[in-house]
């Protein structure tokens, strides 16, 4: 039953995950990249150390520093990584291949951890690539400079995910995951520093705006996928992650008015039967 309620957590982060990409792409039209990472961060890094502070004082110690430190660098490397290779590709590649994590993750479980995954969530891991090349829509056999710039980043999330499950049975999850948004803030800020010319001339819906990506589309997400990924498998949460270009899709339709295409909506469909199948009563859930 908690196997279910953690995949049910984490599906819900891919939800507000992918309602940040048409959000995004909006405040990015009014705001330099750099501070929009610093303000989305910082305020979401600052809300969650204080709570984190005054709620569990006693689990701030050098153990989850270092935990919180490595994801923080990780995650801040998978971000840029990511934005720098978009310049150079177009966004339905970069969609896909950062969702090469689905499989990548299993793989490197195993390479590295010797954690081993289950048929069904093989079986659903290559399903779920398959419905992200027809959600994407792109062509995996032209690769360009960017390509490979978003595939270190593919690479990089993957680690994300498999360190996040092991660090998150070993600590406290509010006080890791605050550790690991300020590691990433600060790394926002020395990128931001050297643009930095005062606060960005926003409307006030703007600002709300820049306040829902940092509570609801940083703080919660990373919050619970901490805090649920203590009770399935690594393999498990990629899949579910392969659902986030699905959402980002329907908020673009009901937020901008875009639509998909039949191949996107195969797409969509291969990626639900993944999780389906990864769902499969016999699969057998392991650290």
């Amino acid at each position: 039953m908690k196997s279910l309620y953690a995949d049910l957590g984490l599906l819900s982060v891919t939800v507000f995950w992918g309602s940040t990409f048409i959000l995004s792409k909006i405040l990015l039209e009014h705001m330099p990249l750099t501070a929009y990472l610093f303000f989305r961060l910082g305020i979401a890094a600052f809300l969650l150390a204080i709570f984190a502070f005054l709620r569990f004082p006693r689990h701030w110690n050098g153990t989850v520093f270092k935990h919180g430190a490595l994801l923080g660098i990780i995650l801040f490397s998978s971000y840029y990584l990511q934005m720098w290779g978009i310049q150079g590709t177009s966004a339905s590649n970069a969609g896909f291949i950062t969702g090469l994590s689905v499989v990548l993750v299993p793989i490197f479980g195993y390479v590295f951890y010797r954690v081993k995954s289950g048929l069904p969530t093989w079986i659903g891991a290559f399903i779920a690539v398959t419905g992200l090349l027809f959600l994407s829509g792109t062509n995996p056999f032209t690769w360009q400079t960017g390509d490979l710039k978003v595939l270190s980043c593919a690479i990089i999330f993957a680690f994300h995910i498999i360190y996040t499950g092991r660090f998150s049975r070993q600590n406290n999850v509010y006080v890791l995951t605050a550790v690991q948004l300020l590691v990433v803030a600060a790394l926002a800020f020395l990128f931001y520093l050297p643009e930095a010319t005062g606060l960005p001339t926003l409307t006030l819906s703007q600002w709300g705006i820049i306040f829902y990506l940092a509570i609801f589309g940083t703080v919660f997400t990373y919050l619970m996928q901490t805090s649920m990924q203590r009770f399935t498998t690594v393999a498990r949460t990629a899949i579910i992650f392969s659902m986030e270009p699905l959402f980002a899709a329907l908020f673009a339709f009901l937020i901008a008015g875009e639509k998909l295409t039949l191949k996107g909506w195969i797409g969509g469909g291969l990626i639900v039967l993944a999780m389906i199948i990864a769902e499969l009563p016999w699969q057998k859930v392991s650290a």
